[in-house]
């Protein structure tokens, strides 16, 4: 990560960094049980509802970011799809303009879904509200998003995360088992 420098945070329109997709699957009772992630409005489980083997449309691109228009409380907030998935109409999919890690994707689902609590039920994000929604992201000198600040920051996350894990398991699991 960019240790001793400090960063610069600019709010970047959506439209400048991803282009939209809204989700197609309306008529759940239609779906069959199956392999493909539908992606809903969801507030947890980065907004699967089921596995399904028969919709509409499969966004194959995966490495995509997904942004809840209103549902249960998940309105506002971002997931990162890392494979492909099918979308509900309560959805949008967010993709790249320019080849973004998913480590980058997954810090920038993370920063809209600091919004979340602007939306809800009543005030849900229509296509036009999605395209005027801005994203504060780390900037480098040139303007651009610090698309490898953003790759840092989240492996750096994943890694203390990583070690934390593993010093529990080392205590708890490995250590009771000693003679």
């Amino acid at each position: 990560m960019h240790q001793n420098h400090s960063v610069d945070w600019t709010p970047f329109a959506l439209p400048k960094l991803f282009e939209f997709e809204r989700g197609r699957e309306k008529n759940m009772k239609k779906l069959v049980s199956g392999a493909v992630p539908l992606v809903s409005a969801k507030k947890i489980n980065n907004g699967v509802k089921a596995f399904v083997g028969n919709p509409h449309k499969i966004i194959t691109s995966g490495n995509t970011v997904t942004l809840n228009n209103d549902g249960d409380g998940g309105a506002g907030l971002a997931y990162y799809q890392p494979s492909d998935f099918a979308l509900d109409t309560h959805v949008t999919a967010l993709h790249a303009k320019q080849k973004v890690s998913s480590y980058a994707l997954q810090f920038i689902a993370a920063s809209l879904s600091k919004q979340h609590e602007l939306f809800g039920h009543g005030r849900s994000i229509s296509l036009p509200r999605a395209k005027h929604l801005k994203v504060m992201l780390p900037t480098m000198s040139d303007g651009t998003p610090d698309y490898s600040y953003m790759d840092q920051y989240v492996k750096n996350k994943m890694n203390q995360k990583y070690n934390h894990y593993l010093k529990y398991l080392n205590a708890s699991v490995i250590g009771s088992n000693k003679l």
